[in-house]
């Protein structure tokens, strides 16, 4: 008997600050690449068109509903990821991306309160790394994690998105009525 292959597909969104790659596989989002700014764009972000490559229905409405929780994410709007699957990973990783999913909206956590709620207090360098590593930025929300002394540390695809992200975030919690004193942020670590 032979087995059907695993169709995969990739969604490439178009935006002034460069293409962010989409790709799925299995029907299941497995990677999500932001184009790496080093420094801030001279222009506001904005969306341009889309791209959508697929080997089947079912991953093109995978790669669909992943562009819409893209767009939303980067508009500052609530939207419910679709399906995703990170690669494997060692156990700490693994516990950090899990953590991270844990984060409210509209809230952040340093790097030291992220290590704290993992059971290891005293590796908050890891837990950088661990977020540097992740493959689905957006969907596994690693912007949330700042620095203890509330600067926004680091990011794999260049602090210009991080700030973004955060920003919009901050934003919608905002504009939904939830003030300053509803969102949960943490500074501990």
């Amino acid at each position: 008997m032979r087995e059907h292959p695993i169709s995969t597909g990739r969604l490439d969104l178009d935006t002034s600050w460069g293409v962010i790659r989409i790709r799925a596989a299995g029907g299941e989002v497995v990677s999500c690449r932001l184009p790496v700014l080093k420094a801030a764009r001279p222009h506001r972000f904005g969306w341009r068109r889309s791209r959508l490559a697929a080997g089947d229905r079912e991953t093109a409405r995978v790669l669909c509903r992943a562009g819409d929780f893209v767009r939303h994410a980067l508009e500052g709007e609530p939207a419910r990821p679709p399906r995703f699957r990170p690669p494997p990973a060692a156990p700490f990783t693994r516990r950090v991306w899990r953590e991270l999913l844990r984060i409210p909206r509209g809230s952040t956590l340093t790097y030291g309160g992220l290590a704290k709620k993992i059971g290891s207090s005293r590796s908050a360098r890891a837990v950088g790394r661990a977020c540097g590593a992740n493959p689905l930025p957006l969907f596994i929300p690693c912007h949330r994690v700042v620095a203890s002394d509330g600067s926004p540390g680091g990011f794999s695809s260049g602090l210009p998105w991080k700030k973004l992200l955060l920003e919009r975030e901050r934003v919608s919690t905002r504009g939904t009525g939830a003030g300053p004193g509803s969102s949960r942020r943490s500074r501990s670590g």
